[in-house]
C-alpha cells in the first residue's frame, strides 16, 4: 500500500512539471507527413521528371489506400498482410521506380 501511495505521489509530482498541451499548438491530425530522402544522383545523370511524377502519383494512390485501410483496422501496417501492401513494400517499390527513372 505504501508503494502505491509513493508511486501516485511521484506520478502526480512529475505530471505537474511538464505541461502536456499548449493552447497555441494545433491538435494532431491522423495524416502522416512522412518525409523520405531524395535519391542520390551524380552530376552527370539526369532524371526523367515524367517518370518521377508517375512514380509519385502511384505512391500517392497506394498511400491513400493504405491510410484508408489503416483507419478501418485502427493500426498502421508495416508489412504486407491480408489487407494489402504494407508501408515497407510501398516505400521500397517507390525507391525502385525512382532508381529506374535515371
Amino acid at each position: 500500500m505504501l508503494l502505491l501511495v509513493a508511486a501516485a505521489f511521484f506520478y502526480i509530482k512529475d505530471a505537474r512539471k511538464f505541461q502536456t498541451s499548449e493552447p497555441s499548438v494545433a491538435p494532431e491530425t491522423n495524416c502522416s507527413d512522412n518525409i523520405f530522402p531524395k535519391p542520390l544522383i551524380s552530376e552527370d545523370q539526369e532524371i526523367d521528371q515524367d517518370c518521377l511524377q508517375r512514380s509519385t502519383a502511384i505512391y500517392d494512390k497506394e498511400i491513400a489506400a493504405y491510410e484508408a485501410i489503416e483507419r478501418q483496422v485502427g493500426y498502421g501496417r508495416l508489412r504486407d498482410d491480408g489487407y494489402g501492401k504494407g508501408l515497407n513494400t510501398i516505400t521500397k517499390e517507390k525507391l525502385v521506380r525512382e532508381g529506374q527513372c535515371s
